[in-house]
């Protein structure tokens, strides 16, 4: 089997289904790290699909964006309505908590890495990157991804696909919601190819290093 060509876009299973496959092979005795896996995935897609703790409602709340760096118009009962909406790059990141989709808001000509509030030349009016930054995560999946080319099985793959997937479709639903200028990282279906390739070689995986604004 070449594993690299087994990630496709299209979404084959849903997650309860993925699970059901889980528990069948495993006679209902599923590994405690399959679980937390696809209770994380669960959570993330729960929060994408059905707006449970959206970590986007700070992002979308248009209360929160700035006129005077965005181009809007008077509306009714004195609100503002936005022609435009604020600029953000995304980056897809591995880190050692797992596959995370992070949210980089630009001020003039360059992204900004810090909380800044009020700022008259940020189009939001507060950014907290405590809050606003880290929009979605998958827990320890490059740890699972890794110990599916050791111990893995059909459930496991089809558990990867699907991470893949939605977080590829929430990427995707973010771009028509705000002013995304890149997107740029690596993605579930990435590292997973890489990683088939550095076991079979027999090689150690090092995680991409996270995007660095020291410098700037």
């Amino acid at each position: 089997m070449t594993v690299t060509s087994n990630i496709k876009n299209g979404q084959d299973l849903v997650l309860r289904d993925i699970n059901r496959l889980k528990q069948k092979i495993t006679f209902n005795n599923v590994p405690a790290f399959y679980h937390a896996v696809s209770t994380s995935l669960g959570l993330a897609e729960g929060m994408f699909r059905y707006g449970f703790e959206n970590s986007l409602d700070d992002l979308l709340d248009q209360s929160n964006w700035n006129p005077q760096t965005l181009e809007s118009q008077p509306g009714q009962l004195n609100s503002i309505d936005f022609v435009s909406s604020p600029r953000v790059s995304i980056y897809k990141v591995f880190t050692h908590r797992g596959f995370e989709v992070h949210c980089i808001p630009w001020m003039k000509n360059q992204e900004v890495d810090r909380e800044l509030i009020n700022h008259p030349d940020m189009e939001f009016k507060r950014w907290r990157p405590s809050s606003m930054k880290v929009l979605f995560r998958i827990a320890q999946l490059h740890t699972f991804i890794q110990s599916y080319f050791d111990i893995g099985d059909e459930a496991d793959l089809e558990l990867i696909k699907y991470a893949h997937n939605i977080s590829e479709d929430f990427i995707d639903d973010l771009q028509k919601k705000l002013n995304v200028v890149k997107v740029h990282g690596i993605s579930v279906r990435s590292l997973f190819d890489v990683m088939a390739k550095k076991h079979k070689a027999g090689e150690d995986l090092y995680l991409p290093k996270v995007y660095d604004f020291s410098d700037r």
